[in-house]
């Protein structure tokens, strides 16, 4: 009879670890497609396990040259959905990733291996940083309500708008 006050409590558990990982699920989907419609590579992890990216930094698969130095990208704990590929002749590096220490905070970085700003200025949401030789674009997240913080359509008008500018970085 006891075991039977504990069941609603279960039930709510399972439900929420059910949404996030189909969150993550439905996620990874997208970015896969992404990928194929721009000719990138999307080489993964589809999500962290459990849908609850709480384990202590990895290193992840990103290119050499691609420098996790500097804030906030050394404090990138754990990232997936990595997506390779080029774009009006720059290298194009995308993923989502937990930033911070304790719970942290979701992001999306999308990353350009570019002496000079290729995002433009209309950045108003967003932070721009170098991280060695190359040029970070990301989002403060306000709410940290879904697991990322670049829906699709976002990544899509970001990659399609890259142009070779000259505009400073923000948010250092």
């Amino acid at each position: 009879m006891t075991l039977l006050k504990f069941l609603p409590a279960v039930a709510v558990l399972a439900l929420v670890i059910g949404v996030v990982s189909g969150l993550f699920m439905f996620r990874a989907r997208a970015m896969r497609a992404f990928a194929a419609r721009w000719g990138f590579q999307y080489s993964g992890p589809s999500s962290p396990k459990w849908g609850f990216p709480s384990f202590p930094k990895v290193t992840p698969t990103l290119p050499a040259s691609f420098h996790l130095t500097g804030y906030p990208a050394d404090e990138i704990r754990q990232i997936w959905n990595v997506i390779e590929g080029r774009q009006s002749g720059v290298s194009l590096l995308i993923f989502d990733c937990v930033i911070g220490k304790g719970k942290g905070t979701y992001a999306t970085f999308i990353a350009c291996q570019s002496n000079q700003n290729p995002f433009g200025s209309d950045t108003f949401t967003h932070c721009v940083l170098r991280l060695g030789e190359w040029t970070a674009l990301y989002r403060i997240p306000v709410l940290q309500v879904i697991p990322w913080t670049m829906g699709i359509q976002s990544l899509e008008n970001h990659v399609n708008n890259l142009l070779i500018g000259s505009v400073e970085p923000r948010c250092l």
